[in-house]
């Protein structure tokens, strides 16, 4: 194999490796996240453990990070409000996913 031809061949790995890790989950802070879900008055409808309320189950959340955040920006819920970035930034939704997380 050439040298061209590998240095190619790292070039790609090497783009590959930094577009999928930058669609990696946010790290996030479930003890942050509970004082945020509360914040934001997720327990009226979700229930104080995200799982006794009278709107759908969110203990545990069986959904990865991204679909959150589209979620939680733009729902399809009548009654749920949307949360643009200026109202729950990246990092408390990171937060907030981390809790949903850690309940059971």
């Amino acid at each position: 194999m050439s040298l061209s031809v590998k240095m190619g061949f790292l070039g790609i790995l090497c783009i590959t490796f930094f577009s999928v890790s930058s669609c990696a989950a946010q790290s996030g802070d479930a003890e942050a996240g509970k004082k945020w879900y509360a914040m934001n008055n997720c327990g009226s409808c979700h229930g104080p453990n995200g799982n006794d309320g009278r709107a759908v189950n969110i203990a545990g959340l069986d959904m990865g990070f991204g679909s959150f955040v589209r979620k939680l920006r733009k729902t399809n819920a009548p009654i749920m409000p949307g949360f643009p970035e200026s109202a729950i930034s990246k990092q408390d939704a990171a937060d907030i996913y981390a809790y949903l997380k850690s309940l059971k």
